[in-house]
């Protein structure tokens, strides 16, 4: 077969025109079975290979698709066009807090204008009395309602102007999913940050043993008849058996004290303690549930206006819980969160969807395509692969029968023939002269041969050396 398809620089421009013919039909016969070779290895890979096929479609508005999504769930995949957005475009949180936060109880006018009834010197009154620790109660509840409103709606806006990062459309269900855990994370964060603060404070307070300035963790002891400048004793305050100085939750029931009978007018779910704060994280919001009870506190105090009380109907907590479980619970009564998945899809704005499945069926169509597409780029590579195979081969092959036939002799021989010629046609004469020259380690023969013809006219002399 005398085919090449291959020119004299596919072989080689310094190789002559003979070789490069033979080497080129040579890469020609290669190239051809490689070439079967190949196509027949990719054909039977591509029919039994399953094939995977991708659909794409147009997701121009959110209803198409839906469609899509119901059809092919979450096989669908839509890269999308803006990858971060702001959670505030398409989550909205919103706390509900307890309603004592809401109501004038733990407002600062109440306060003021409640304890403005009582007298402005409060050591009158016994110590024991709740008229020490109505006050700073008022105080404390409305410093923790203020307290937890800020710091959880900074929390909340931190987490709207956080970017929400995704590069595919999320479905739904694990926008809900994902979104819901964030949320819930949200949630957790802001009570943790503040209970570590409060802790810290409380052991601030009881590790240097600060004396309140209602007295009513610490008391002086002191002689009658002691000098202006003196050091004086302190005594921790007991409350049922439980002593201040030790620890700093020590209660007892609030209680009212009548100054000429030293009756007791218990209040309901207040307590008085060793610090105004501490007792009233033990103390209950069930007193101002009772009508019959804030009325009670509006008499010791003087205070003519009257409040309705708080309802029991609204709150997920029970009446007789503590205002420490609120604190641990922000006094949120519950969270309302929004999360409108329409708008995040406009936020990642799509331009197309895509459905990837794996085709197992034999397709002559999609194997004749794949076929077309390799056969080319197989074609430039075994053209530029083959060549090179038969030049390598042809040179180790040269290379090899060089040096087969290389001989290398032990004696040589010398014969210079010296032949004239001078010859008549008519007159044929020739003269055979042999002069051997002797030589040590070899013998040089020289031989002289001269004939001469006549012609009839001049022919030149012809002088042949052999």
């Amino acid at each position: 077969m005398g085919l090449n398809i291959f020119s004299l620089r596919d072989m080689g421009s310094s190789m002559d025109l003979i070789t490069a013919k033979r080497l080129g039909q040579w890469a020609t016969r290669l190239y051809i079975a490689l070439f079967i070779s190949g196509l027949s290895i990719l054909t039977i890979y591509t029919i039994v290979q399953p094939h995977v096929v991708t659909k794409t479609f147009d997701t121009s508005s959110f209803s198409i698709y839906n469609d899509l999504q119901q059809k092919y769930g979450d096989e669908l995949k839509c890269p999308c066009s803006v990858i971060a957005s702001i959670y505030d475009k398409f989550v909205k949180i919103e706390p509900i807090f307890h309603e004592i936060c809401s109501s004038p109880f733990a407002s600062k006018q109440y306060r003021i204008d409640l304890t403005a009834g009582l007298m402005s010197n409060l050591s009158i009154y016994v110590s024991r009395d709740y008229r020490h620790f109505l006050s700073a109660h008022l105080q404390a509840l409305q410093g923790l309602c203020q307290l937890f409103k800020t710091s959880v709606y900074d929390s909340i806006n931190q987490f709207r102007t956080s970017l929400f990062v995704t590069s595919q459309l999320l479905s739904k269900i694990n926008f809900d999913g994902q979104i819901g855990s964030l949320i819930e994370q949200t949630k957790s964060n802001a009570p943790t940050t503040l209970r570590r603060h409060l802790f810290l404070i409380q052991n601030i307070n009881h590790g240097n043993a600060y004396m309140s300035t209602y007295g009513t963790n610490f008391e002086y002891i002191g002689a009658p008849n002691a000098p202006e400048n003196t050091y004086l004793f302190t005594r921790a305050t007991i409350y049922d058996g439980c002593s201040c100085g030790l620890y700093l939750n020590c209660t007892s029931q609030a209680n009212f004290i009548e100054s000429n009978s030293s009756k007791l007018i218990p209040v309901k779910g207040l307590k008085i303690g060793c610090t105004p704060s501490e007792s009233f994280r033990a103390s209950t919001l069930e007193c101002f549930y009772d009508r019959s009870c804030i009325d009670l506190i509006h008499q010791y105090t003087n205070y003519t206006k009257s409040y309705n009380p708080l309802s029991t109907t609204n709150s997920r907590f029970s009446i007789n819980t503590t205002i420490a479980e609120l604190i641990d619970n922000l006094f949120i009564e519950k969270w309302e969160t929004k999360m409108n998945y329409s708008s995040y899809f406009h936020k990642c704005f799509p331009l197309y969807c895509s459905y990837t499945y794996i085709h197992k069926k034999i397709s002559f169509i999609y194997t004749i395509t794949v076929l077309l597409g390799l056969q080319g780029g197989l074609s430039i590579v075994l053209k530029w692969l083959c060549p090179k195979i038969v030049r390598i081969t042809s040179k180790v092959n040269g290379y090899r029968k060089k040096r087969m036939n290389t001989i290398h002799p032990v004696n040589s021989l010398e014969i210079t023939p010296n032949v004239t010629l001078s010859t008549t046609i008519d007159n044929p004469a020739c003269n055979l002269e042999s002069r051997p020259t002797p030589i040590t380690s070899r013998t040089i023969v020289t031989t002289s041969i001269r004939c001469s013809w006549k012609f009839r006219r001049p022919v030149r002399q012809m002088i042949l050396r052999i």
